[in-house]
């Protein structure tokens, strides 16, 4: 991989990690397709680009992480230090067996198969996605106009599993655990708030197991670092601005389109 080609995917990794879309199956779809980068190089890269967003959600939230930290270290949990420890703990139980058989399986498969696997994951992501804005509807329809001022230690497990379950690229992070808060009842500034904070944990238990296997390639620790730098400098510049127009489009239609892209093109080179 090129320098050149390093920024890309930086700057695609740090504008696509704020919105439903699951970043790390658009990243692995541009490796996988215009680079040539085999399937599993493809998802260890998607996973150790989010070291960059990482940084991002360090910065944004520090005040708070030192906040949640310390009652952590002191027991003295409230609702969102409760939140944190049974979704990471779950994220854990459900992701860990899945980042495994994925592994297993981008290591088996060839390009084709991964696209086919991503262009189906990313449709039920947009499906997911459709029908968790479809439930405020439906609910105010039948005059269930309530929401929860505090998430419960179920709320927290649900949105743990789902995290689990976006280890597979092409079904969004944000997505399922945003759809899932929000079909529990659980206000959307809420739920976004607790996605990104669910987030850091998550992601730097998959970075523990991925910097390992970055380090023992080849290939100079400068590109890779390029591409970190380039995701971290985007998502603090991008953050903001992707939260408001994530509140205007209709990401579910992206996320079906683009699996049928990637589905369609699957399936015509295995027939060519």
């Amino acid at each position: 991989m090129e320098y050149y080609q390093a920024i890309f995917i930086g700057l695609l990794q740090g504008v696509t990690e704020w919105l439903p879309i699951s970043s790390s199956g658009q990243v692995m779809l541009f490796l996988i397709n215009l680079l040539k980068i085999p399937p599993e190089q493809a998802y260890s890269y998607s996973l150790i680009l989010h070291l960059g967003t990482l940084m991002a959600l360090f910065f944004k939230f520090r005040y708070d992480l030192g906040r949640i930290l310390l009652k952590l270290i002191l027991f003295r949990w409230e609702e969102e230090e409760r939140f944190l420890f049974y979704s990471t703990l779950f994220t854990g139980i459900i992701g860990l067996p899945i980042y495994k058989t994925f592994k297993i399986v981008a290591s088996s498969f060839n390009g084709e198969a991964i696209n086919g696997i991503i262009g189906i994951a990313l449709i039920l992501t947009g499906i997911i996605l459709k029908k968790a804005q479809e439930a405020p509807l439906e609910k105010l329809e039948k005059g269930l106009k309530s929401k929860k001022e505090e998430v419960t230690i179920f709320d927290a497990i649900v949105a743990g599993v789902a995290q689990g379950i976006a280890v597979i690229p092409g079904i969004s992070r944000s997505g399922m655990t945003v759809g899932s808060l929000l079909l529990l009842g659980i206000k959307q500034e809420k739920a976004v708030r607790l996605s990104f904070l669910m987030a850091i944990p998550a992601i730097t238990g998959a970075l523990f197991l991925e910097l390992p296997e970055v380090s023992s390639t080849s290939e100079p620790l400068t590109i890779p670092l390029a591409a970190v730098i380039t995701a971290f400098v985007v998502s603090l510049l991008m953050i903001e601005v992707m939260l408001k127009i994530a509140k205007r489009l209709d990401f579910s239609k992206f996320c079906i389109f683009f699996g049928f892209i990637a589905l369609i093109a699957s399936l015509l080179e295995v027939l060519v």
